[in-house]
């Protein structure tokens, strides 16, 4: 099985490659200082209506760099950003990338397996709760920046998980400042499997492989039945933005 590397890549931004009828997009170490050029950005918003309009193309990987931000680099990313008002527009363009690809991802009809390791911020976290399928190494620890920046978490978390575990459930999970390991997001069903480091992308690639020996239609069809409770994402994301605004007068 070759890999081919395809003409739409920026690899300090994001990679996209294709096995066969598997395309994985991978986002590189420097995703989010390059997500506020909107130059940059949008090609990879690109990418994703590509994917869509190529038949060959059934089912779609999102993996994150290995040596991606982690939560003390990007709480001092965010209050460098902030220390000056006029550079709170980088803050929001940065959200607003995250927010079209959450909806790019719902609505792509492909399937999306989010394949995810090490420190993980909660906006990587909301990421892969908007996918079909998620899986991450066994060393991976879902971490709560918002709470040292006395913000919100964004990008469609509480959204998602009222959805995955109910109200109950959804608040304790977001309201504790414990961060989840990888056996604990197992357990309470916010990731569908755990694999050694080493094997993460393979097992990606093995379980996108084993989707596409399925009807695509019935798939895709599944999805969009499920993501019919969805619909108002769109809605609650803006609304998400401006109760985050609300508290960026904090930091």
């Amino acid at each position: 099985m070759k890999a081919q590397t395809t003409s739409y890549e920026r690899q300090d931004f994001y990679l996209l490659k294709r096995f066969d009828d598997v395309a994985i997009l991978r986002l590189g170490k420097n995703f989010l200082l390059e997500a506020i050029d909107q130059a940059i950005r949008n090609p990879l918003l690109d990418v994703f209506d590509h994917i869509a309009a190529n038949d060959r193309i059934k089912v779609l990987v999102i993996m994150n760099c290995s040596e991606q931000i982690g939560c003390a680099e990007y709480i001092d990313f965010c209050r460098q950003v902030l220390d000056a008002e006029a550079d709170r527009i980088s803050i929001q363009r940065m959200c607003n990338v995250f927010d079209q690809m959450i909806l790019k991802i719902e609505g792509l009809n492909k399937p999306v397996i989010h394949a995810d390791c090490g420190d993980v911020i909660s906006l990587f976290f909301s990421m892969s709760l908007a996918c079909d399928y998620r899986i991450i190494a066994t060393h991976t620890i879902f971490e709560k920046p918002y709470f040292e920046l006395e913000t919100l978490p964004k990008g469609g978390a509480a959204f998602f998980l009222c959805k995955m575990l109910g109200y109950s459930r959804a608040k304790q999970l977001l309201m504790s400042e414990k961060d989840i390991n990888a056996l604990g997001a197992l357990e309470i069903g916010i990731v569908d499997r755990v694999a050694p480091y080493d094997k993460l992308e393979e097992t990606a690639i093995q379980t996108a492989q084993e989707l596409t020996k399925r009807s695509i239609r019935s798939l895709v069809g599944i999805k969009r039945l499920i993501n019919y409770s969805m619909k108002d994402l769109r809605d609650y994301l803006s609304f998400e933005s401006q109760e985050l605004w609300k508290t960026i007068g904090t930091i």
